[in-house]
C-alpha cells in the first residue's frame, strides 16, 4: 500500500512542528481576545514579543553556524548572518539598552529616529511623515521581502523541488538548504491570520491607541516568524550528518 509522501513527511516530523500551531493558536488569541491595553504593554517596540523575536533569530543564527562547521555549506552560512542581522535590527543593535544616541545622518532618514537600517525611509513600511506607503513605494519595504522570502523559502521551494526534477537538481548541484514544507507552510498561515486579525481590530474615537492595538499585530507576527526559523534551523543542525542539501525531506523517505 503506497504511503502519501506528504502525509509521511508529516507523520516523520511531527515533533518538529507540533509546537507551532500552538504558538500561533496562543499568540492570535492573545492579540484578538486580550485586554487592549496588554496587547499594547507586550507588543510594543521594546517590549516582551520583540525581545523574544530576537531571541529566537539569534538562536537560529548559533543552530546554523553549528551546521556549517560541519558540512560547510555557503548558503547556510549566508542564512545565518541574515539572521543574526535580523535578531540585531530588532532590539536596534542593543540602542536602548546601552543608551547611545542615534547618529544624526541616521537620525534624519530613519523614520523611528532608530539606529537600525529596516526603519530606514527606503525600507520602512511608512513614510518620514507618517501614513502607510502604496504601490510601487513599497517595493523595498523589509516587512514585505521578509513575507516573500520566508513564503517563498518555507512553501514554494519545496514544492518545487520535490515536484520539478530539473529544479531538484539544480538545487543539489549548488545545496540549496530546502526545509520542509510541513513546517515552512506556517509561515504562510501566520500572515493570512495576521491579516485577519488585523481587519477585526475595533476601531475607536482614540486614533492612537487603535493604532498602537494595530501596530502590535506585526509584532507577534514577526515573533511567530522567528519561532518557525527556530524549527527550521534547528531541523537543519538536527540532519547535519547526513546528505540533505538540496533535497526535499520526502526524498529522503524510503521509496
Amino acid at each position: 500500500m503506497l504511503t502519501n509522501p506528504y502525509s509521511a513527511e508529516i507523520k516523520s516530523l511531527k515533533n518538529y512542528y507540533f509546537s507551532i500551531p500552538l504558538v500561533i493558536l496562543a499568540s492570535y488569541s492573545f492579540y484578538n481576545f486580550a485586554n487592549s491595553d496588554t496587547v499594547i504593554l507586550l507588543g510594543k517596540e521594546d517590549s516582551v514579543f520583540e525581545w523574544l523575536t530576537a531571541l529566537f533569530y539569534f538562536i537560529s543564527f548559533l543552530l546554523l553556524v553549528l551546521t556549517f562547521k560541519k558540512n560547510r555549506n555557503i548558503f547556510l552560512l549566508l542564512l545565518s548572518f541574515i539572521l543574526f542581522f535580523g535578531a540585531g535590527e530588532e532590539m536596534s543593535w542593543g540602542q536602548r539598552i546601552f543608551g547611545f544616541a542615534t547618529p544624526e545622518s541616521i537620525n534624519k532618514i530613519n523614520v523611528q529616529h532608530e539606529f537600525n537600517i529596516h526603519n530606514m525611509i527606503v525600507f520602512d513600511g511608512k513614510y518620514m511623515g507618517g501614513g502607510g506607503k502604496k504601490g510601487w513605494d513599497r517595493f523595498l519595504e523589509m516587512d514585505l521581502l521578509f513575507k516573500i522570502f520566508t513564503i517563498v523559502f518555507g512553501a514554494v521551494l519545496p514544492f518545487l523541488v520535490y515536484h520539478f526534477k530539473f529544479i531538484s537538481t539544480l538545487t543539489q548541484k549548488i545545496r540549496v538548504p530546502v526545509p520542509p514544507i510541513s513546517v515552512g507552510v506556517f509561515f504562510a498561515i501566520s500572515w493570512i491570520l495576521l491579516k485577519v486579525s488585523l481587519s477585526n481590530v475595533p476601531q475607536e474615537e482614540n486614533k492612537e491607541h487603535y493604532w498602537r492595538v494595530y501596530m502590535a499585530g506585526p509584532e507577534i507576527a514577526e515573533f511567530i516568524g522567528s519561532y518557525i526559523m527556530c524549527i527550521i534551523c534547528l531541523y537543519f543542525y538536527n540532519y547535519r550528518n547526513k546528505d540533505i542539501m538540496g533535497k526535499d525531506f520526502k526524498q529522503l523517505l524510503p521509496s
